[in-house]
């Protein structure tokens, strides 16, 4: 009776340190951040050395929007008002002040992430109005662009 009680506590706290680390393991649970990561404004915010890259460093594909001139003056997830003539991005998880160089059409800017977004299925970036109009991007809305950090 004894040895049985031994093996069944065994086990369940061997499938409690399992569900622990598993919980520890997926980022995208809710509970519980990935390692050097920080909720800010209910989005992710990675320290430079912590980003997941996804390839991004090199250049990635990624599917962008832009803000337009009617959310001039709402405040960005960094706190700073948007600014539609400014260079600026939104990403997920990429770290605010990040330099990206997007390139749409043969035209390539540099714009500053400093919101978090887009919030639509299947998009990865917003730009702001200025960026858009500078590569080409307002013409068709969203498309796939370039994306690589400088």
């Amino acid at each position: 009776m004894k040895r049985a009680s031994l093996i069944v506590s065994f086990w369940m706290v061997s499938i409690l340190i399992f569900v622990v680390i598993d919980a520890r393991a997926n980022p995208y649970t809710g509970g519980i951040a990935p390692f050097g990561a920080a909720q800010y404004g209910g989005a992710l915010q990675y320290g430079a050395a912590e980003v997941p890259l996804y390839d991004v460093a090199g250049g990635q594909t990624m599917m962008a929007s832009y803000y337009d001139y009617s959310h001039t003056g709402s405040l960005t997830a960094s706190g700073v008002p948007f600014d539609p003539a400014g260079f600026t991005a939104a990403h997920k998880t990429l770290p605010f002040g990040t330099q990206l160089l997007v390139s749409y059409g043969g035209r390539s800017v540099q714009v500053a992430v400093n919101d978090r977004g887009p919030f639509v299925a299947g998009r990865d970036i917003d730009l702001s109005q200025a960026a858009a109009d500078m590569i080409g991007l307002t013409g068709a809305g969203v498309a796939p662009v370039q994306v690589t950090i400088l």
